[in-house]
């Protein structure tokens, strides 16, 4: 692939990928405008993390595995074995699925168990998870599509099935929220995972005929591919922790916990959606060249940049999204079956997942930084430690403060995942200086303080989190400005340099450059 198809390639992820999870955040509202918090509401979200979590696993390991597998098979044997390698480890993965779908639909009442529900909710449950068990299936075949396409540099594609996914579920909530409730949402799951395999498979089937690829069960080398899987299938699963058990404490709950936790986390994460993604797109593989090319010095002071570039944009957005939490939760999803009291369950957890944006722009940065560098195995140690002491401050906080409770201890996890990986970083980069770091990025965070103070000071003198949502809006606006306006003053006086390393990065980016 030439570097003028690369970075168009890049471009076509970086788009598609925004506009899902722009519209996994559209889907949020339009949920929480139709179901509210409820006991309903809390057994979609559970079924759809039965759904989504086979299909993110699959996802990561096909991909994972199928690409570095066909080249080495490829070099080795020839791309008629190559294909006939990655068919037949398609079609097995293709058995399992059909068979687990069936068992899903006809047993649902496995996965349900695992929530430990009360019998109204496991019924709910079970219904739904019966309705979302073909999204299962047509999930996963969405999965292999995308890691034999990339094979063959073709991204548009697999780019763009989030879309399809989330624009299903919109639909269905939309058409038949009157008439079926809540199931409306479920037939939505099925309608987005068949759009996702409606828009793959022309692509699919011609690049089969293209290669003449044919069906097959057999290889001399399936069952060495299998054992090589086991390890990523493995990382794959520790990373879909978190998300059950948070399910799960909430489950524990009164009815509603589930979904509001679930709506602060999407809300939570709309900063990263926006602006993480379209920021790293372009810069990270600057990195990762210089990185590969052992240009470590040069590496660095991209690092650096990038890293002052997100703290400057991280910061504010965090104490902000903070403070307005009850504003913001407000503005977002109070209309219809969402309430004041929707609201009062979805603030809490929103302030301490706000409060995670900063470090986890941080960590984001730092795991593709080790990633280039090869230090995958420290990656998914991280990874395990993380999600031990989540689980442990899951069990600590749950009873004092509920929802709010998972929600702070997954950030405090984020917190301690930054740093581990810092010292990750520190050891494959010994020339790297963690007092710079720390200077540069407290000169943000001071200036971000000035930022917030301002903040609450202005709620002192004008309040806003009890206005109804039109009211509202000028004078959170007026806030927001007058708040950032400090900070950027602030940071013009106190991180010049970096304010300045942004400013030629973004000037960059615009002219599909990289930061120099």
């Amino acid at each position: 692939m030439t570097a003028g198809r690369l970075a168009r390639a890049a471009a076509v992820v970086a788009i598609f990928g925004l506009v899902s999870r722009l519209l996994g955040f559209a889907r949020e509202i339009v949920l929480a405008a139709a179901f509210g918090t409820s006991g309903a509401t809390d057994a979609y979200f559970n079924s759809l993390l039965i759904v989504n979590s086979v299909a993110a696993i699959l996802l990561y390991t096909l991909v994972t595995l199928i690409i570095p597998t066909f080249q080495r098979e490829r070099a080795a044997e020839g791309t008629p074995s190559a294909w006939r390698l990655v068919s037949a480890m398609a079609a097995w993965v293709g058995i399992f699925l059909v068979v687990l779908t069936a068992l899903v639909a006809i047993w649902p009442q496995a996965p349900t168990a695992l929530f430990h529900l009360d019998a109204t909710r496991a019924a709910e449950t079970e219904t739904l998870i019966r309705i979302m068990a073909p999204a299962l299936a047509l999930q996963g075949f969405s999965a292999i599509f995308t890691a034999m396409l990339q094979i063959h540099g073709r991204f548009a594609g697999p780019a763009a099935v989030g879309v399809a996914f989330n624009l299903g579920i919109i639909i269905g909530v939309i058409a038949g929220q009157s008439s079926l409730g809540i199931k409306a949402a479920a037939w939505g799951v099925v309608l987005g995972a068949t759009l996702q395999v409606v828009l793959q498979l022309p692509q699919f089937m011609r690049l089969l005929r293209e290669n003449d690829v044919g069906a097959a069960l057999t290889h001399p080398r399936l069952g060495a591919m299998g054992l090589l899987a086991l390890p990523v299938l493995g990382a794959s699963l520790l990373q879909q922790i978190n998300s059950f058990t948070d399910k799960l404490f909430a489950s524990s709950l009164e009815a509603g916990r589930v979904s509001a936790l679930s709506f602060a986390s999407a809300l939570g994460q709309a900063p990263r959606v926006a602006l993480l993604l379209p920021l790293m797109t372009p810069l990270f593989p600057v990195i990762a060249k210089l990185v590969a090319e052992e240009r470590k010095d040069e590496a660095l002071r991209a690092f650096r940049r990038v890293a002052g570039l997100l703290g400057l944009v991280s910061v504010p957005m965090m104490l902000l999204l903070a403070i307005y939490s009850h504003e913001v939760a407000q503005l977002a999803f109070q209309r219809r079956k969402c309430g004041p009291s929707c609201i009062d369950q979805i603030a809490p957890p929103l302030l301490f997942y706000a409060l995670a944006l900063w470090p986890a722009f941080g960590a984001f940065l730092l795991n593709r930084t080790l990633s280039a560098a090869r230090r995958q195995r420290y990656i998914l140690t991280t990874t395990a430690i993380t999600v031990a002491v989540t689980i442990a401050l899951d069990l600590v906080l749950l009873g004092p403060m509920e929802q709010a409770g998972l929600a702070l201890a997954s950030t405090i996890g984020v917190y301690v995942s930054t740093v581990i990986l810092l010292m990750g970083l520190r050891d494959e980069f010994p020339s790297l200086s963690l007092g710079a770091v720390g200077e540069r990025q407290g000169r943000i965070l001071v200036a971000g303080a000035l930022c917030a103070a301002t903040a609450l000071a202005l709620n002192l003198v004008a309040p806003t989190d009890d206005m109804g949502s039109l009211e509202m809006l000028p004078a959170l606006a007026a806030k927001v400005a007058a708040a950032l306006a400090v900070y950027w003053l602030a940071a013009r006086a106190l991180s010049r340099t970096e304010l300045a390393e942004a400013t030629r990065s973004l000037r960059a980016l615009v002219g599909r450059a990289g930061p120099r």
